[in-house]
C-alpha cells in the first residue's frame, strides 16, 4: 500500500523516472495487472523508451482485448515506432469495440495519412470531427491532410478553427500562416505568423514562414533577416561554426579568405552566385563550395574565386557563411539587388560542339523543361505533364528542344506527334553541357527549376510557367523578375489552372514565329512597344525575328542592342551596335548608343570619339550633345562642355537636361554663380522640377548660402516616401520619446552630420541611428547624445519620430554665422587606438596618413598614387598607408601600409589618433579625422563641390582641416608641390 502511495506521489509531483520505477517493482509483484501495465507504457513513452512502451501495452491488450482504450494506446506506440500499417489495425479494433471514439478515429486517419491514403485519412477525420465537434487535434490533422491534397482553403479553414478553439496553439497559427501565404493572401498570412511569434517568438518554424511571406512581398530588409532563421532549423544540416572559425557577421574582411557554402536547390545557387562574384570581384578572397555538377560552369565564368565540391575538403579560409545568407548580410533591399554582373557564359569549346547539334533544329529554337526534381516536397504543383506543353509543339516554325532530363519516351512521343522536337539530353554531362545547349537556343520555355535559372542568369529569353502558389524568389504581383531582366513570368489564375500559362506562352511565341505575313514597320513597332514598357525579353525576341527577315538592317540592330543593354547584355548590345554602324555608318543613334554603353563601362576616352560623331552626323541630335558634354566634363574638359550644352540649348531652350548639365559644369569650372543663375533661369522655366532645386541647393551651399541652401536641399527628398510608418520630426521638442536618425548617401555624409545627434538629443528625446554598413556602428555609437545604431539589416525598436540626417542642418537653421558648437564628435574606442599606437613609430618622426582614393569616386577625385613620388625623399616624415584595396608601391613612396589590418572604421578611427596629420583625397576618412578634431590635409580636384565651398582654403565644420586644391583640372603635380612645402614648413616648426 505505501508503495502504491508513493508511486501517487511522484506521479503527482511529475517525477516521471521514479514514477516508472515505482511502476516496475509493483509489476514484479503483479505482472498481470493491466493499469499497471499500461501506465508502465504511458511513462515510457513520456521517457523515450518505445520498446519498453510497446511490450507494457501489448501485454495489457493481450490481458484485457475487450477494452477499447488500450488498443488505441498500442496503436499509438506502433506509429511512434513507424508502424503504420500495424497502428491503423489497432485503431480499427478499437472503433470495432467502441464505435463512438473520437481519439482513436483521429489516431486512425493519422495512420491513414502517413501511409499516403489521403482520401480515407480525411474520412476519418472528418468522422472523428462529427463525434466531437471540439476535438482540435482532429481539426489540425484534417488541416495536414488537406494540404497534402492541395487544399489550402479547407486546410486554412481547419488551422483557423484550431487557433479558435486554442488561442495558443502555436503550430496551428504556424500552419495556418503557410497555408494562407500558399493562397497568396499575404496580410493575413503576416498576422497569422506574428501572432505565433508572439506564443514563441524563437519558433523556427514561424520565422522561416514569414520569411517566405515577407520576401514574396519585396520587403527584404525584414525578410532576409528572418530568412537567417533557417540556419537555426535542425533539419537544416547548417553549422554555426567550424572548429576555430565564426560564421562571417557582414565586417569588412580585410584580408581574410571567406567560404561561402551553397545550398538547397541547383536554382538557388545559380541564382545567388552573383552575391560570390559581386565579393570576388571586390577584390575580396572567396572559396565557394557548390555541389559537385556545378563547379565546370562556375569555372568557366573566369572570376577570381577558388571553387570546391561539396563533400571536399576546402582550401583554407578564415570565416564562412552559406550563400543564401549574403542577401542579409550585404543589406540588399529590392532596389539594390545586384546586377548578375556578366551573364553566365557557357563554355567556349562546348558551345560549337553543340553548335551543329543544335543547328539540326529549324526556325525558332525553343527549350522546354516541364518537371522539377520529384524530391521536391511541392513539386506536384509546380510541374505538368508534357502533353500540356503539345500547343507549343505544334505552332508552325518552332522547334522544341528538350531539356528535360530523364523525360520518359511517352511524354516525348506526345510532343513529337504535335510537332518538331529534338531530344539530346542523353549527351549532357553537367550544367555547363546545359549552358552550351542554351546558348545555341532562341529561348526557353520552363516551370521552376534550376534550368529557368541557368538559362535566365545567361540573359537568355525565358518564359517561365509558374503555380498559383507565389514562390518568394519571384515576388507577388509581377511578370517580370529584378534577379532576371530577360524572364517573362506567366502564372497560374487558380490553382492548377496550367491552360491559360500555356496559352499565353503560345501566343508569345505564335507572334515570333509567325510574323513572315506582318509588316516588318508594324513589328518593328511592336517591339520598340514592349522595350519601351519594360518587357525586354519580348522586345529582343522580336528584334531578333525581324534580322531573321531583314539581316541587314542597321535600325532593328540599333534598338536591339537597347534592348540587350537594358537586359544588363553589355557584351551582346556592343556588339549589335557595331554592326548597326557597319550596316550603316550614317545612323548617328547607334553611335550615340555605344557612346552611353562605354561610359556606363567608365571607358570615357573612347566614348568620346563616338559622341562626335553622332554630332557631326546628325548636328540636331540634342541627347549626342549633352552625352558628350557629360563625358568631357567627367575627362576634365568642363570648358568644352558649356558650349555644347549652350549650342543644345540654343537648338531647343526647353531642353532642360541641358540646362541641369550646365550648371554642374559650371561648377567644375569654379564658377557657381554661373551655376546659381542657370539652375534659376531652368526654374523659371519649370517650377517644380526637383532635380533643378537639388542642384540649385549644391551650388548655394558652395558659396555658403545656407539660408536658402538647406531649403533647397530638401528636394531631394520630392517624391520619397518615408520607409517606416512613423512621423517625420520637424524640429518638435521630444520629450522624453525616441527619434530615428535615417543615415543617407555617402559614409563621408554620415560622418559629417552626424554631429547633429548632441542637438536633437539636447530637445529631450532618445536618439538612435540607422547607418549604412555595420562597420560604422561601433564609432556612431559613441557620438554623444547617441543612444543606439543600428545597420540595415537589423531589426529596429519602436520609434516615435524618424528624420533623415541630412536634413538636420535645415531644422536646426544652420548658416555659416550659426554653426553647431565646435567639439570634437567622434572617438577610438580608447583600447583599440593603445593598442594601434605600439604599431606606430615612437620619437619625434612626424607620422603622415595617406589616403589617395575612395570608393565609387568621380575618377577626378581619386589622386593616383605616383602624384605622391616627390614627398619620397623628406626626411623626417614617416607615411602610413590608410588605402583600402591598394597597396602604396614602395618604389614611388615608402610607405608602412596598415591597410591589410584594418576591419572596420573602429581601427581607422584608432590609428588615426596616432598620427600626426592625415592627408587624404575627398573620402570618408577626410570626415572621421575631422570629426575627431585631428589635422587633415584635404586634397581637392579643379572642382567646386558643396561641402568644401568654392574660394577657401579651411573648413567652417572642421576647425583643422586645410584644403589643397588643384590650380587647374588635373593639376595634382602643382598640389603635391603645395604639400611638400607645406610638411617642410611643419617640421622646420618641430
Amino acid at each position: 500500500m505505501q508503495s502504491r502511495d508513493e508511486l501517487k506521489q511522484a506521479l503527482a509531483e511529475n517525477r516521471v523516472e521514479r514514477a516508472d520505477e515505482l511502476c516496475r517493482e509493483q509489476l514484479r509483484e503483479t505482472p498481470e495487472d493491466v493499469d499497471l501495465l499500461t501506465l508502465s507504457g504511458v511513462l515510457a513513452r513520456l521517457l523515450d523508451r518505445p520498446d519498453q512502451a510497446l511490450e507494457a501495452f501489448s501485454r495489457a491488450a493481450t490481458l484485457d482485448p475487450a477494452q477499447a482504450e488500450l488498443h488505441n494506446n498500442l496503436g499509438v506506440i506502433l506509429e511512434d515506432l513507424g508502424r503504420f500499417e500495424e497502428a491503423q489495425q489497432r485503431y480499427r479494433a478499437a472503433l470495432e469495440l467502441k464505435p463512438d471514439y473520437p481519439e482513436a478515429m483521429g489516431n486512425l486517419g493519422n495512420a491513414l495519412l502517413k501511409l499516403g491514403r489521403l482520401d480515407e485519412a480525411v474520412a476519418r477525420f472528418c468522422d472523428a470531427i462529427a463525434l466531437d465537434p471540439g476535438y482540435g487535434n482532429a481539426y489540425y490533422h484534417l488541416g495536414h491532410a488537406l494540404r497534402a491534397q492541395g487544399e489550402w482553403q479547407g486546410a486554412a479553414r481547419c488551422y483557423r478553427k484550431v487557433v479558435d478553439l486554442q488561442p495558443d496553439h502555436l503550430k496551428g497559427w504556424v500552419n495556418l500562416g503557410g497555408s494562407l501565404l500558399a493562397l497568396n493572401d499575404f496580410e493575413e498570412a503576416l498576422a497569422a505568423l506574428r501572432m505565433a511569434l508572439s506564443l514563441d517568438h524563437d519558433s523556427v518554424d514561424a520565422h522561416w514562414n514569414l520569411a517566405l511571406v515577407l520576401l514574396a512581398l519585396g520587403e527584404y530588409r525584414e525578410g532576409w533577416r528572418e530568412y537567417q532563421w533557417r540556419l537555426k532549423d535542425p533539419a537544416g544540416g547548417f553549422s554555426a561554426g567550424v572548429p576555430g572559425r565564426q560564421m562571417w557577421d557582414g565586417s569588412p574582411l580585410a584580408g581574410r579568405t571567406l567560404l561561402v557554402r551553397a545550398e538547397q536547390g541547383f536554382g538557388d545557387a545559380i541564382q545567388f552566385f552573383r552575391y560570390a562574384r559581386l565579393l570576388a570581384r571586390r577584390g575580396e578572397k572567396v572559396v565557394l563550395e557548390c555541389r559537385r555538377e556545378l563547379l565546370p560552369l562556375f569555372a568557366a565564368q573566369g572570376d577570381p574565386m577558388l571553387l570546391c565540391a561539396a563533400g571536399d575538403a576546402p582550401p583554407p579560409f578564415d570565416t564562412f557563411t552559406y550563400l543564401m545568407s549574403l542577401p542579409h548580410l550585404l543589406g540588399t533591399t529590392l532596389e539594390s539587388i545586384p546586377p548578375q554582373g556578366a551573364p553566365l557564359r557557357a563554355d567556349a569549346a562546348l558551345r560549337e560542339l553543340w553548335r551543329e547539334q543544335a543547328a539540326k533544329g529549324p526556325g525558332l529554337k525553343v527549350g522546354v523543361v516541364w518537371a522539377g526534381s520529384a524530391g521536391y516536397k511541392r513539386d506536384r504543383y509546380r510541374s505538368l505533364p508534357a502533353r500540356a506543353l503539345a500547343p507549343l509543339a505544334s505552332l508552325p516554325g518552332v522547334t522544341l528542344f528538350n531539356l528535360q532530363l530523364g523525360a520518359a519516351a511517352e511524354d516525348l512521343a506526345i510532343l513529337s506527334a504535335a510537332g518538331t522536337v529534338i531530344d539530346l539530353t542523353p549527351a549532357l554531362k553537367d550544367f555547363a553541357h546545359t549552358a552550351a545547349l542554351i546558348d545555341n537556343l532562341d529561348l526557353v520555355v520552363s516551370v521552376d527549376t534550376a534550368v529557368a535559372h541557368l538559362a535566365a542568369a545567361m540573359g537568355k529569353p525565358v518564359h517561365l510557367l509558374l503555380p498559383f502558389s507565389c514562390d518568394w524568389r519571384w515576388l507577388h504581383g509581377r511578370s517580370d523578375s529584378p534577379w532576371y531582366p530577360s524572364v517573362t513570368l506567366h502564372r497560374q489564375p487558380a490553382p492548377g489552372e496550367w491552360q491559360p500559362v500555356v496559352d499565353s506562352v503560345r501566343g508569345r511565341i505564335a507572334a515570333l514565329c509567325g510574323g513572315g505575313g506582318q509588316d516588318p514597320n508594324l513589328l518593328f513597332r511592336e517591339a520598340n512597344r514592349l522595350r519601351m514598357q519594360g518587357d525586354t525579353d519580348g522586345a529582343v525576341t522580336l528584334y531578333r525575328a525581324l534580322l531573321a527577315r531583314l539581316p541587314e538592317c542597321a535600325e532593328v540592330y540599333n534598338n536591339l542592342g537597347l534592348a540587350l543593354q537594358d537586359q544588363g547584355l553589355w557584351a551582346e548590345a556592343e556588339a549589335s551596335y557595331r554592326r548597326a554602324m557597319e550596316l550603316k555608318p550614317q545612323l548617328a543613334d547607334a553611335y550615340n548608343n555605344l557612346g552611353t554603353l562605354l561610359v556606363g563601362r567608365a571607358e570615357h576616352d573612347d566614348a568620346e570619339p563616338l559622341f562626335r560623331r553622332a554630332v557631326a552626323l546628325d548636328p540636331a541630335y540634342l541627347p549626342a550633345y549633352v552625352n558628350l558634354g557629360s563625358c568631357l566634363q567627367v575627362l576634365e574638359e568642363p570648358a568644352q562642355a558649356v558650349d555644347l550644352y549652350r549650342h543644345a540649348i540654343a537648338l531647343d531652350p526647353g531642353y532642360l537636361e541641358a540646362r541641369i548639365n550646365l550648371g554642374t559644369a559650371w561648377q567644375d569650372l569654379m564658377q557657381p554663380q554661373q551655376a546659381i543663375e542657370t539652375y534659376r533661369e531652368l526654374l523659371r522655366l519649370a517650377p517644380e522640377h526637383p532635380e533643378a532645386h537639388w542642384n540649385l541647393a549644391l551650388s548655394l551651399l558652395s558659396v555658403g548660402d545656407f539660408q536658402e541652401g538647406w531649403r533647397e536641399y530638401e528636394w531631394r527628398l520630392a517624391g520619397c516616401q518615408p520607409e517606416l510608418a512613423v512621423p517625420l520630426w520637424r524640429g518638435e521638442e521630444l520629450s522624453g520619446r525616441t527619434i530615428l536618425l535615417q543615415c543617407e548617401q555617402g559614409l563621408g555624409d554620415t560622418l559629417q552630420f552626424i554631429r547633429y545627434a548632441p542637438l536633437v538629443a539636447q530637445r529631450g528625446g532618445r536618439v538612435v541611428v540607422r547607418c549604412q554598413i555595420p562597420a560604422l556602428k561601433p564609432l556612431l555609437a559613441r557620438v554623444p547624445g547617441v543612444a543606439a545604431v543600428y545597420a540595415p539589416a537589423d531589426e529596429l525598436p519602436p520609434c516615435d519620430w524618424q528624420v533623415q540626417l541630412l536634413s538636420l542642418p535645415h531644422l536646426f537653421g544652420t548658416t555659416l554665422e550659426k554653426m553647431p558648437p565646435w567639439r570634437p564628435y567622434l572617438f577610438p574606442e580608447e583600447r583599440r587606438a593603445a593598442l594601434w599606437s605600439l604599431m606606430l613609430e615612437e620619437g619625434a618622426t612626424l607620422k603622415v596618413g595617406l589616403v589617395w582614393r575612395g570608393g565609387p569616386l568621380p575618377r577626378n577625385r581619386a589622386c593616383p598614387f605616383k602624384e605622391f613620388a616627390p614627398l619620397a625623399d623628406m626626411p623626417g616624415v614617416i607615411f602610413y598607408s590608410l588605402q583600402l584595396g591598394e597597396a602604396p608601391d614602395p618604389d614611388l613612396l615608402p610607405a608602412v601600409d596598415l591597410a591589410p589590418q584594418i576591419k572596420d572604421f573602429g581601427d581607422t578611427a584608432a590609428i588615426l589618433a596616432g598620427l600626426d596629420l592625415l592627408v587624404t583625397v575627398d573620402t570618408a576618412a577626410a570626415h572621421l579625422a575631422g570629426g575627431m578634431g585631428m589635422p587633415v590635409w584635404l586634397l581637392l580636384p579643379y572642382s567646386c563641390d558643396w561641402r568644401w565651398f568654392a574660394e577657401r582654403e579651411d573648413s567652417p565644420w572642421y576647425p583643422a582641416m586645410r584644403i589643397f586644391r588643384q590650380g587647374r583640372p588635373g593639376d595634382w603635380p602643382g598640389v603635391m608641390g603645395r604639400i611638400r612645402a607645406a610638411l617642410q614648413e611643419r617640421l622646420s616648426c618641430q
